[in-house]
């Protein structure tokens, strides 16, 4: 399960940032300390020549008519937001995530990124980040999600989260996993604002994304050791119902990225 609960992907970063850009909300540099917030170095291959510095890669794409950049977080069996098959597509599900930097016309350019660590805990490490480039073509208007079914369906998924655990008496068992499901109620209610997406951004995405992510927290907790504490009939059920929490988790954060210059 892929719930990228230690961070943002860096697909969901180069897609908020860069559209922010885009419509000349932000600077390029603040674009490329945001979206390399977490690495040493970022660069792009296969667009027109290897080995771009992600500056100099996202300026080519302005250059070549891009007008918005598209997230996308697949898994086997929900493909949504993909552009049939192709290298791309298959990169982006091994992936578990890609951007789609389109023209006007659908046409445009698929990125999908690999992290690399280099060195040693001994000696520190270097993380650094290559998009491969893909050529792509998208038919048709925005696939969604979108922020209103995403929100109802997150509501709903963080409802059905709590009861499930409550059932399988996960403060027995894992008592961390019922403070950070207080942690989850609490903040749902509270609506509280989150400073990854640009100041142009809806607060309604700010608060989707700031909800799903806490709803990720619960999950990765609550898939650990899990075996040892309930019975394989428990175990069972409660990994078909966390795939399906996982499935609102990435929907959610796809809706809140994909949300800029969209009606909220």
């Amino acid at each position: 399960m892929q719930t990228h609960g230690s961070g943002p992907p860096r697909s969901a970063l180069l897609v908020a940032w860069a559209n922010a850009w885009l419509a000349a909300e932000v600077g390029l540099s603040e674009l490329i300390d945001r979206v390399c917030v977490m690495d040493d170095d970022h660069s792009v291959t296969g667009l027109w020549v290897d080995d771009l510095p992600l500056e100099q890669a996202v300026a080519r794409l302005r250059a070549d008519a891009v007008v918005r950049l598209r997230l996308v977080l697949p898994a086997p069996g929900d493909a949504v937001g993909l552009p049939g098959p192709g290298e791309f597509t298959s990169a982006a599900l091994t992936a578990s995530e890609g951007v789609l930097a389109l023209r006007a016309d659908g046409s445009g350019i698929g990125l999908v990124p690999a992290v690399t660590a280099h060195g040693s805990a001994f000696d520190g490490t270097v993380t650094t980040v290559l998009w491969t480039a893909y050529d792509v073509a998208v038919v048709g208007p925005e696939p969604g999600p979108f922020l209103h079914d995403a929100e109802h369906d997150l509501r709903r998924g963080i409802l059905e989260c709590v009861e499930l655990l409550r059932s399988l008496d996960v403060a027995r068992w894992r008592p961390e996993v019922a403070g950070a499901l207080q942690d989850l109620r609490a903040e749902a209610r509270r609506g509280i604002e989150d400073d990854e997406l640009p100041g142009s951004y809806p607060m309604r995405a700010r608060q989707l994304l700031v909800q799903a992510r806490q709803l990720a927290g619960v999950l990765s907790l609550a898939t650990v050791d899990a075996g040892a504490a309930v019975d394989t009939r428990e175990t069972l059920a409660r990994e078909q119902a966390l795939r399906g929490l996982e499935h609102l988790v990435r929907r959610a954060r796809v809706a809140a990225y994909n949300s800029h210059g969209l009606p909220s």
